[in-house]
């Protein structure tokens, strides 16, 4: 799996290709939660649609979804965007989210980038 951090203003980018495993995104997440920018940080938009395959288990999801209630001790405030038009990874996203549904983080899911950005945005 590939990923590239693009670092903005008031959030981060980031652009997976490839192919993704739950583990690589808990490791990739840790260590976002890790950087110092983190705790300044508003929304992370995860940009899905250039993956060419994917290998997530209901334990990742499940220790994604508990990494991300930590940090939100550090950083309660934070909008996560997934860009995802690959239809199986879909399935993964909706578990994600109805995971997230209490948590502090506001989660939505898009099918294309434009979209996404309005609403990490607003």
């Amino acid at each position: 799996m590939a990923h590239i951090n693009n670092w903005e203003d008031k959030g981060l980018y980031r652009e997976f290709t490839n192919s993704v495993t739950g583990k690589e995104v808990l490791n990739i997440n840790l260590t976002l939660q890790g950087d110092p920018r983190f705790d300044e940080i508003k929304y992370v938009i995860n940009d899905f649609t250039q993956i060419t395959d994917f290998d997530f288990s209901d334990i990742d999801i499940k220790r994604i979804v508990v990494t991300d209630n930590v940090a939100a001790l550090s950083n309660p405030v934070l909008k996560i965007a997934l860009i995802i038009t690959l239809e199986p990874l879909l399935e993964w996203a909706n578990i994600y989210c109805k995971y997230m549904k209490d948590s502090p983080y506001i989660c939505e899911i898009f099918d294309n980038v434009s979209d996404a950005k309005k609403w990490v945005y607003k």
